[in-house]
């Protein structure tokens, strides 16, 4: 009789390299600059800084991906805008009708 694979105790785990999860070990993830007066970091915005650098409307449009970290828009902004207020709007109707 033939063998069909190696016996029981010849086998070896191995564990693939460099597939760790990232370890956060505590601290804050990178964000915006911080203005250091606690003002929104979104251009033209006077706000008070709520969440990551931005008030919580910019927080939002940051979300969604209309401005960068820096506060500045993408270079698509006026497509992505067009999106944003149509999810906007939606959310406006489900929540009038429920």
């Amino acid at each position: 009789m033939g063998k069909t694979g190696p016996a029981q105790g010849d086998k070896k785990e191995t564990k693939p390299q460099g597939t760790a999860a990232p370890q956060n070990h505590g601290h804050a993830p990178k964000g915006a600059p911080a203005t250091g007066d606690g003002r929104c970091t979104a251009k033209a915005c006077k706000s008070g800084e709520k969440r990551f650098g931005f008030c919580d409307e910019h927080f939002e449009q940051f979300k969604f991906g209309l401005i960068k970290r820096t506060g500045e828009p993408v270079s698509d902004y006026e497509k992505k805008f067009e999106h944003y207020q149509a999810y906007r709007q939606r959310l406006v109707t489900t929540r009038k009708a429920a």
